[in-house]
């Protein structure tokens, strides 16, 4: 399990800084309830209010997999997706059980997630990407998809002490 993290969607130059006792929220499109779900502390993992992103996000862009592997054929999606990830792909599209020759890992929905958002021009792309913000009033529909962090919330003032 890798660690994530992400700049504000209002704000891009604000970390969402990992171990850090601070609100912050994962925004929801209006499609799938709309609101936030709050993480008081969010710890670097995906996790934010016990939800982990990367399934939300599969959940969300379950549509859109025939389009992302039609651009990863062209060599247009950033994130290879090849071999078992691919057949897990279509296996979660078309609702068909996962070959069990398939690691138990590679199953997970949320390396479909992470298939989908982990590099930001995808994650831009996607229909409902990933948007985390400081702000308990933003709105989904209202706010640009977050960036990666590329400190991977670990605080830093300057680029030159990094």
């Amino acid at each position: 399990m890798g660690q994530f993290s992400w700049l504000d969607c209002k704000d891009t130059r604000r970390q969402i800084l990992d171990d850090v006792h601070e609100d912050v929220y994962l925004l929801i499109p209006k499609e799938f309830g709309g609101g936030h779900i709050l993480e008081k502390c969010y710890e670097g993992y995906g996790e934010f209010g016990g939800k982990d992103v990367y399934d939300l996000v599969a959940d969300w862009n379950k549509d859109m997999i025939p389009y992302i592997l039609f651009l990863t054929n062209k060599g247009k999606w950033t994130c290879s997706i090849v071999g078992d990830d691919r057949i897990v792909m279509e296996c979660f599209y078309n609702g068909e059980p996962i070959p069990d020759s398939i690691p138990e890992w590679r199953r997970e929905k949320r390396m479909i997630g992470i298939h989908m958002a982990c590099y930001d021009e995808d994650n831009a792309r996607l229909m409902y990407p990933i948007k985390i913000t400081h702000d308990p009033n933003a709105v989904y529909e209202e706010c640009e998809p977050s960036p990666s962090d590329p400190h991977q919330g670990w605080y830093y003032e300057d680029e030159e002490e990094w």
